[in-house]
């Protein structure tokens, strides 16, 4: 005779659910193993862009932004350094806003400038500082900034510093970001020309979708998980590419200044010279080596507005390989030291280094 009350247990009344939830969890168990291993034996898979995911912050008007006080460690298959946040979200030392008796110079930028990959104390920046005790160097750069989110900064935020001289480090890419609303696994602001005049666009910053939080999480905080989204993501494309129909060369096209990328960055440039001057302080260009032909646009542009520039091309001529990481383009600590040097240099020549203050006292 059966036990009618014979009692039942979950898997009996749910083997499917069951063995799905046995199965889920043992997969779960053995990708978070792996994940540890591969942490251990194999370094090199690091998240490459980590600082992203790590030391950003959601901001309504630049997209992204430092967290003020954040202090971690940023692993790459080249470096681990250490990034340390300001309380103003600066990575830098404490500078308030009032001028003290020192000539003061605020250095705009993004992961170059940000010193991407060294110690602080590596940076061109502190390097600079070291040799003139007479000036505050403030280094301003965050990694991933483009030109227009750099101007944003200086209106809103960083002339409060009250500079004697801004300094902007341009790296190629900041053509192409100028005018793109989405980089980075953010959303960000970008800027359009409308009767050749500068139109603030993206603004209020959305927030980031569903997808966007995914990759920031993949992407910069996993190892081998990384590698699976990945595949995922590649195979997804590739289902949904259409067929290739046969070979077709490719040919170079040739640089258009009148691009619409090379027009608004002309713009911020000539709006961040502007600004500077309302505010009695000197605006200089500094570029990071980049094609000949988009470098001539920022030669022209300054020989137009007056401002500046230095093309640190001829001092990494011959260094490119000591000045970058192996498996990254930024620059090492030899590389900040050669940007140092050149900076040092070509700031005696416009009489920045050892001139007086300009009209903008110390208060």
């Amino acid at each position: 005779m059966i036990d009618s009350h014979r009692p039942t247990y979950w898997f009996h009344r749910y083997p499917r659910a069951t063995l799905f939830g046995i199965a889920f969890s043992a997969s779960l168990l053995a990708l978070t193993a792996t994940e540890l291993s591969v942490r251990i034996f194999f370094p090199g898979w690091a998240p490459t862009r980590a600082e992203r995911a790590v030391f950003w912050r959601y901001n309504e008007l630049l997209g992204w932004a430092q967290q003020p006080g954040q202090e971690g460690r940023f692993v790459h298959r080249d470096f681990s350094v250490t990034v340390k946040i300001n309380s103003q979200g600066l990575r830098d030392e404490e500078y308030s806003l009032e001028r003290t008796e020192k000539k003061r110079m605020l250095v705009l930028g993004d992961s170059f400038g940000w010193g991407f990959g060294v110690e602080q104390h590596e940076r061109f920046t502190e390097l600079l500082e070291a040799k003139h005790r007479d000036w505050e160097i403030i280094n301003a750069a965050v990694s991933g900034y483009g030109t227009g989110q750099q101007f944003l900064y200086l209106k809103n935020r960083g002339m409060h510093y009250l500079p004697d001289v801004v300094l902007l480090l341009f790296f190629r890419n900041d053509f192409g970001d100028n005018v793109c609303s989405e980089g980075y696994w953010y959303f960000k602001p970008s800027f359009n020309l409308i009767d050749e005049h500068l139109c603030l666009r993206n603004v209020p910053v959305p927030q980031a979708t569903l997808g966007q939080k995914l990759n920031r999480f993949f992407y910069g905080r996993t190892y081998f998980v990384a590698k699976l989204y990945y595949f995922a993501y590649a195979l997804r494309l590739l289902l949904e590419s259409p067929p290739s129909k046969g070979n077709h060369e490719i040919n170079p096209v040739p640089l258009n200044k009148q691009d619409k990328k090379y027009s608004v960055t002309r713009h911020l440039l000539a709006a961040i010279n502007t600004l500077c001057q309302q505010n009695s302080a000197r605006f200089i260009l500094v570029s990071i080596p980049m094609p000949a032909a988009e470098k001539t646009i920022l030669s022209d542009l300054s020989a137009k507005e007056n401002i500046p520039y230095l093309p640190l091309d001829p001092y990494f001529l011959n260094f490119e390989r000591q000045a970058t990481f192996p498996h990254d383009e930024h620059w090492n600590a030899c590389g900040h030291q050669i940007a140092a040097h050149a900076l040092e240099q070509f700031l005696k020549d416009i009489d920045v280094f050892g001139a007086r203050l300009n009209s903008t006292e110390a208060q």
